[in-house]
């Protein structure tokens, strides 16, 4: 027995080698840090000092190295083979089967890189890699320092550490694929948000540019209101590009985010306006954000108004979750309270009152007003 043929220890022990390495792969994402293992873990069954895993490059000429052990810097992540005619590596690749070199000195059969030669290696061992399919991916290449007789046992246990790296190597090509793909439609998302921000900014400051140039103070509220629901719109695109999602919204901040803002434009008519939120952590979808906004800017744009005379107040928010996934929203404030008696008709007149009741009938709620202690809206609706 010869002192590189595998004992019943060592094979035992490369079943484990094999075993650990496939649990090892399963856990690790990275590519680069699997086949570094992998080049660690066969060079230690194997006896041998040098190792390395050579991928075909997308030329289809040449050979990548991959990841290597043994070598000096500047090599793995660095050098490229061409798949010359003559080459080990191309033969092996286009039989599909390992090729052993025991002494490159007085091998005939092909031309060897000076590297391997500076690297001291005498005897090589190639074995393919075949991706799911059949599709070549590189190779396995194990080099020792010494002449060797690679045995039947040593070619099967690299076959099957081939076959093994295989898929975990086709798993993680389509893992990375995806992520690069997610990053790419990611990236034309926010761009397409930007975009959209910046179109409604435009037509927010053209609405509002209108609403200075025209004389008709009646004309000059409804252009000023319309600006204001605009604003809406922008701010959940704005908070949709800030939470880097495509449709879910945290209910808390939107709703504190949008108060202080309508809070902030009416500033200077209204006296000192106290805010009150109590809202419970909930994501909504922007199909019920967006109504559930508007209806929010039609009452406070309505309290600031006319609630208190210029003597300040309090404005309060309320949400809670009910059973069976539904929402509670209510609003108030301390005002005056609404009117008693119908205000005389006018052009223009009651169209937030009409917009509130349409937008409610597209979430599905119930209006509940009140008016004992300033005024009250409450409204209640399902999550989905």
């Amino acid at each position: 027995m010869s002192d590189h043929e595998p004992t019943v220890e060592k094979l035992i022990e490369r079943q484990k080698v094999l075993a650990d390495f496939g649990e090892f792969a399963l856990r690790n994402e990275d590519l680069n840090d699997v086949l570094t293992e992998a080049c660690r873990v066969v060079g230690k069954a194997l006896g041998t000092d040098l190792s390395k895993v050579l991928e075909i490059e997308q030329n289809g000429q040449s050979l990548f190295m991959r990841a290597g052990i043994g070598w000096k810097p500047g090599f793995v992540g660095k050098m490229r083979l061409p798949m010359r005619e003559r080459s080990s590596e191309t033969y092996s690749i286009k039989a599909g089967k390992p090729v052993i070199t025991q002494d490159i000195d007085k091998e005939d059969r092909f031309e060897f890189p000076d590297f391997l030669k500076e690297h001291g290696a005498v005897a090589i061992v190639n074995v393919p890699i075949f991706l799911p399919g059949g599709k070549p991916f590189g190779l396995l290449q194990v080099d020792s320092r010494e002449r060797r007789e690679f045995g039947e046992e040593d070619i099967e246990f690299l076959r099957t550490y081939a076959a093994i790296l295989g898929p975990v190597i086709d798993r993680l090509h389509k893992g990375h694929s995806l992520k690069e793909a997610l990053a790419v439609n990611q990236h034309l998302f926010k761009e397409l948000q930007h975009r959209v921000k910046n179109h409604i900014t435009i037509i927010t400051s053209l609405v509002r540019m209108r609403a200075r140039d025209v004389k008709s103070e009646e004309a000059r509220q409804e252009l000023k209101t319309v600006g204001d629901r605009i604003e809406v719109l922008r701010l959940i695109n704005e908070l949709l590009y800030i939470t880097d999602t495509t449709n879910l919204l945290r209910l808390r901040p939107y709703v504190m985010r949008l108060v202080e803002d309508l809070c902030h434009l009416h500033e200077g008519r209204t006296g000192t306006v106290r805010l009150d939120f109590a809202i419970e952590e909930v994501d909504l979808s922007s199909e019920i954000a967006v109504p559930l906004g508007l209806i929010l800017n039609e009452f406070v744009t309505n309290s600031l108004k006319h609630a208190f005379d210029g003597e300040g107040g309090i404005i309060a928010v309320a949400v809670e979750m009910l059973e069976e996934n539904r929402i509670r929203v209510r609003m108030s404030d301390n005002g005056k309270g609404l009117p008693t008696e119908p205000r005389p008709a006018r052009p223009g007149s009651g169209t937030g009152m009409k917009l509130v009741e349409a937008l409610a009938r597209q979430l599905d709620a119930k209006l509940d007003w009140s008016s004992s202690q300033g005024t009250v809206l409450c409204l209640e609706f399902s999550r989905h």
